[in-house]
């Protein structure tokens, strides 16, 4: 007979109807509580956009003032600290040379938009005045309304520093900024009862206000003597402890809140045309509901259909007595067994299938009641292959009496080995058959679960090979995978089967050591496997070679947890890569402190890129035998917040293993070809390269772009490179550096003789100079045989055309033996120690003066 499914009652349309008006509702509260806060929401953003619109306007407001003030601020210890201008004005000022050569005239006015310039003597009289670009017998004292003294004294105890002093004074009855700076010789010269002052007059005017309020976007800026509150407008209020107070106000153009006028009545229209889309939407829920209730309940026909159906058939069926002896066999039993049906008929069916015969009678007893239930058996085909199989059964009855059972059995084989296989694959790794991480972390739970004891500590060793990345490079991904089963095979011949061996990924290997007892096992183990992996594997002919960094820790002495075990381990391991390669470390403590601190310092530096923590300092080279100055070494330091002022070796090789070596280079090129423009006569500046700068394509056009952004001559830029470089890539470095010969800058090879191959590096590539290690130089004046070694760089650099530097000399006597072996440049402590760009300025001032 066929099903026909039941018509749904009016009273099931009802709930259903109910249930859909529930959902609706709750999706317009939902909907309504949307707009809701989206136009809370836009409120809140409107005023806190107004509101920070106030304090940018209040931070500019800052700039402007002191970007005019310091303007005006330099210009006036230009002008006081002049030696001019102390010797035309000490005695008595000089106005030919003050005014009519325009040295401290009307030229102020029209540059700096100055209202007034005067001379001062120590009492405060007025010793020279001009006033709107004009000379003037007006005091200094009647034009400004203030304490024109208390300045002066402040000018005084700020010229010990080279600094000036400034207040805000009334001029004209507007606001002004008053600046006033000692004249004086040199910064030595303390006799203030007889030195004059200059003085600079800044009246802030409608014209300079309205320059300030275009620059800084400040609009209808006005400043005001005074402290003003009014809060209508944004206004700042500055003072100094002299003088008197001025109010800077100006209009804030309150976007947030025109924004919300726009926005808000069209989120309100919106939300009014989605109300009336969900009312019309509900009626439509509701039918739509009972509809698809309808659909269920059909379809729930159709599935109980299909599974009567699926479960009536089977693999191959089966009949036996009460006895379980076969009375009936499928025809598909031969197609899938090979066995002939008729040789099993009148046999025991456990023969055929292991099994217990009282389980197979419980589960047909309760097949009705509990639903089919398996049981799992395995059987032997023609072959004598093994087969896995799933045995369903139930009684036939007859009355009371039972007959014998019924069932099929389906065969499962590929199941069974598809999940073995699974389970093996999420548990080793496929390239090398090694235990892979989840495998790791299980084995090392139930170990660990377990307990250990000092007695019978477990180790745990992680392996990360060296050298493998140019294998991979040079050789292709297929080279770097038999490398990898090559050095699988290798650990493995080296543990014991009791023993696990992983591979994490990449050339990630690790080793759990269960029997090792004590650390000497450990460190036997661990240079057992040094050894072998950095036996040849050959690959298309080629013998090459890798080897291993270890890391150890041991539970439970180090942990307890998988987790901490392997944490420990990757730190004991990167300690171990640090100094040096095929080394292994047992992890200690201090360790994590290290590796804690290095990520701090990390952190540090990529903010300090942005706070602009680092500067340069500048160690003069001069020429060996005329001790002049030819050109300057860029040395990069870090003004570290917490830390103090750092040297390159506290973070340049952090620099380079993260990264940020390329930005910070970037940055010490500029400024340093900045600087040397800034120098008289024609004078080069060095710069040091780090390796990891030729791993990278663009380093070329790095150094085009820094030529071309500081229009620095590329002869004036020297760049110095160390044998390191010519080690890694010998063919790709050779390219990069005639690249870099071609833009016109110089090359020097820096710490010249303390590598393996320099001789030959001279002759191969494009060399401007060599520069001699301070190793070298530290014997020079007591050992012969560093002066022979000298001489014998010397007399080849020169036979090589090369410029020969001997850096790092501190005695007279060193410089006396350089100057004796021709050296052409020299560089150390003893003729001049790093500086800042200001003093290097004013040494190489000094020294084109004398």
């Amino acid at each position: 007979m066929t099903n026909v499914p039941t018509p749904i009652s009016t009273n099931d349309a009802s709930q259903y109807a109910a249930t859909a008006l529930r959902a609706s509702r709750t999706f317009i509260y939902v909907i309504f509580s949307l707009f809701l806060t989206a136009g809370l929401t836009l409120v809140y953003l409107s005023l806190s956009l107004d509101a920070s619109q106030v304090e940018h306007s209040e931070a500019d407001a800052v700039r402007a003032l002191e970007s005019r003030q310091d303007k005006i601020g330099t210009a006036l210890a230009d002008y006081a600290f002049w030696t001019d201008a102390y010797n035309y004005t000490h005695e008595s000022v000089d106005t030919e040379w003050a005014f009519e050569r325009d040295n401290i005239g009307s030229s102020l006015f029209s540059t700096y938009g100055l209202d007034g310039v005067f001379i001062v003597g120590p009492t405060g009289a007025t010793r020279y005045a001009i006033v709107d670009g004009e000379l003037s017998d007006v005091a200094a004292r009647d034009w400004v309304a203030g304490d024109l003294l208390a300045l002066l004294g402040e000018a005084r105890r700020e010229s010990a520093e080279d600094g000036i002093a400034y207040a805000y004074f009334s001029v004209r009855e507007l606001p002004a900024v008053i600046s006033a700076a000692v004249i004086r010789p040199n910064s030595s010269y303390d006799q203030f009862d007889e030195l004059s002052y200059l003085v600079f007059i800044d009246v802030l005017t409608d014209a300079k206000l309205m320059g300030m309020e275009e620059a800084f976007n400040l609009g209808g800026l006005q400043a005001t003597l005074g402290a003003l509150t009014d809060g209508d407008r944004p206004l700042l209020m500055v003072e100094k402890n002299i003088g008197t107070a001025v109010t800077l106000q100006w209009e804030s153009e309150a976007l947030g809140r025109s924004i919300l006028i726009k926005f808000l009545p069209l989120l309100f229209l919106l939300g009014v045309l989605v109300a009336i889309l969900v009312s019309g939407l509900r009626k439509r829920v509701i039918n739509a509901s009972i509809m698809i209730e309808a659909a269920q309940r059909a379809l729930s026909v159709s599935e109980q259909r299909f599974k009567n159906i699926s479960e009536a058939s089977s693999d191959w069926i089966w009949e036996t007595d009460p006895d379980q002896t076969l009375t009936y066999l499928s025809e598909r039993f031969t197609q899938l067994t090979g066995l002939p049906r008729h040789d099993w008929i009148g046999r025991p069916l456990p023969e055929l299938l292991t099994y217990e015969k009282a389980m197979l009678a419980s589960v047909a007893e309760h097949s009705n009641a509990t639903g089919r239930k398996p049981i799992l058996c395995e059987m032997r085909d023609s072959d004598d292959s093994l087969h896995y199989c799933q045995l369903f059964a139930c009684e036939v009855r007859v009355g009371e009496q039972l007959q014998g059972y019924q069932g099929t059995v389906c065969d499962i084989t590929q199941e069974i080995e598809a999940k073995a296989h699974i389970e093996h694959i999420s548990h080793h790794d496929s390239l090398t058959g090694l235990a892979n991480r989840h495998h790791l972390n299980h084995y090392l739970d139930n170990r660990l679960n377990e307990g250990l004891s000092g007695d019978h500590p477990l180790f745990l060793l992680a392996l990360d090979l060296d050298r493998f990345k140019p294998i991979n490079d040079t050789f292709g991904h297929a080279a770097g995978d038999l490398v990898l089963r090559e050095v699988a095979d290798a650990i493995t011949r080296c543990t014991r089967e009791t023993d696990l061996v992983a591979r994490l990924g990449g050339d990630e290997f690790i080793v759990v050591a269960t029997d090792c007892r004590t650390y000497e096992r450990a460190e036997r183990l661990c240079q057992r496997l040094i050894e072998q992996i950095n036996q040849p594997i050959r690959i298309d002919g080629n013998d090459v070679n890798v080897g291993t960094s270890i890391g150890i820790v041991a539970a439970p002495y180090h942990g307890l947890t998988a987790e901490q075990l392997l944490r420990y381990a990757d730190i004991a391991l990167y300690e171990a890569k640090s100094n040096g390669r095929n080394l292994f470390r047992f992890y200690e403590p201090t360790m994590n402190e290290r590796i804690m601190e290095r990520r701090q310092l990390e952190m540090d530096m990529r903010q300090a890129l942005r706070r602009q923590e680092f500067r340069l300092d500048f160690q003069p080279r001069y020429d060996a035998s005329s001790q002049t100055i030819v050109g300057a070494e860029a040395l990069v330091r870090w003004l570290h917040p917490v830390r103090d002022l750092l040297s390159p070796a506290s973070f340049i090789p952090l620099a380079e293993e993260t990264g940020l070596i390329f930005e910070l280079s970037d940055w010490v090129l500029h400024e340093a070809c900045l600087n040397a423009l800034s120098w008289s006569g024609n004078l080069m500046v060095s710069v040091n390269l780090s390796p990891v700068e030729f791993q990278r394509s663009d380093l070329v056009e790095r150094i085009a772009a820094v030529l071309e952004r500081t229009g620095i001559a590329p002869h004036r830029l020297e760049l110095e490179i160390t044998e390191s470089v010519m080690l890694e890539d010998a063919a790709s470095a050779l390219m990069m550096m005639n690249n870099l010969k071609a833009l016109g800058v110089r090359l020097s090879m820096d710490d010249f003789g303390t590598g393996y191959s320099s001789l030959g590096y001279l002759r191969t590539y494009p060399f401007d100079g060599i520069k001699i290690d301070r190793s070298f130089i530290m014997g020079l004046d007591q050992s012969k045989s560093s002066q022979a070694l000298v001489d014998a760089i010397v007399s080849m650099g020169h036979a090589l055309s090369l410029t020969v530097t001997a850096e790092g000399i501190e005695t007279a006597e060193q410089l006396g033996k350089v100057v004796e072996l021709a050296c052409d440049q020299a560089q150390g402590f003893y003729l001049g120690r790093p500086v800042s760009p200001l003093l290097f300025k004013q040494i190489v001032g000094v020294a084109e003066l004398s």
